[in-house]
């Protein structure tokens, strides 16, 4: 099957952009999976990429790319997805197939799955909207979790849209190097959220969870809680808006707007909760 590479137009801070496509999850060696190679969707997506800056009203300066995702979940036909096997299609928002990279995930069934794979780096999963399952158990609506180096799973009976974080991207050949292993899961949508876990005060007004990953996974994640006018400097390379109203690098987002650096080079973000507001947005790092 011949793999074919498009362009998705959105908003970035008030400009047009590209965003390259590439590699899902499902086993290449599955008598359903795409036939197309990593590399061969590597190379669709750098092509598309050379091109990107003769778009007509793109910004060459722009470094991030602004996602609205409760757009993408209750619109998901007015994007242009990459069909990559029965049932599943993915949307590379940073990096390539073969590397560390941010995509968007979409089970267009109920039993959607993904076979057995292996994940040398962290994994990190954030539920937009639907559920995930693997054997670890079941992550519904607002779940964010990450797999350690180390892990594996097969994912079963899912649907819905997921934002996906890897610092390396997932193995299907060497499936027997997965060891036992604890997912660190959080639930973003408790209500106490910011005090059942050990947020720290950095000022007044600005408090902080760095999420307990494996240093050797490669990729870092912090909470950012604000109160009203205080500011944050973050590095990474996104931030997802989770709750109230998050000023970053001086435009204001809602509930599930993700600001997303073009590449897989961090960035740093200045994150902040406008006068009469809150914020609370997570940051992930490579």
């Amino acid at each position: 099957m011949k793999t074919t590479c498009f362009r998705l137009f959105m908003l970035v801070l008030g400009f047009g952009f590209s965003a390259a496509c590439g590699d899902d999850d499902s086993d290449p060696s599955s008598k359903d999976a795409a036939v197309s190679t990593d590399a061969d969707v590597a190379s669709d997506a750098q092509a598309s990429g050379d091109d990107a800056g003769s778009d007509d009203g793109e910004d060459p300066s722009s470094t991030t790319t602004v996602l609205d995702l409760d757009d993408v979940k209750t619109n998901p036909t007015d994007y242009e997805w990459f069909d990559f096997r029965p049932n599943i299609k993915k949307l590379i928002l940073a990096g390539a197939a073969e590397t560390e990279h941010i995509a968007i995930l979409w089970y267009t069934t109920t039993d959607g799955g993904v076979a057995l794979h292996y994940h040398s780096k962290t994994e990190s999963v954030y539920v937009v909207d639907g559920s995930q399952t693997d054997a670890k158990g079941t992550y519904p609506t607002g779940s964010m979790y990450f797999n350690p180096p180390g892990s594996g799973h097969q994912v079963t009976d899912s649907s819905g849209f997921f934002l996906l974080a890897y610092a390396a991207p997932p193995d299907f050949a060497n499936t027997a190097l997965i060891g036992e292993y604890t997912p660190v899961r959080i639930d973003t949508t408790s209500e106490d959220f910011t005090s059942m876990y050990p947020f720290e005060k950095k000022k007044d007004g600005v408090r902080t969870f760095e999420t307990p990953l494996d240093v050797e996974g490669g990729m870092s994640a912090e909470f950012i809680e604000l109160g009203s006018a205080k500011k944050y400097d973050y590095t990474g390379n996104y931030v997802l808006v989770l709750q109230g109203e998050c000023e970053i690098e001086g435009s204001e987002y809602g509930e599930n707007k993700v600001v997303v650096t073009k590449t897989v080079d961090t960035q740093p973000f200045s994150v902040a909760a406008p006068k009469g507001s809150s914020c609370l947005a997570v940051g992930v790092s490579f």
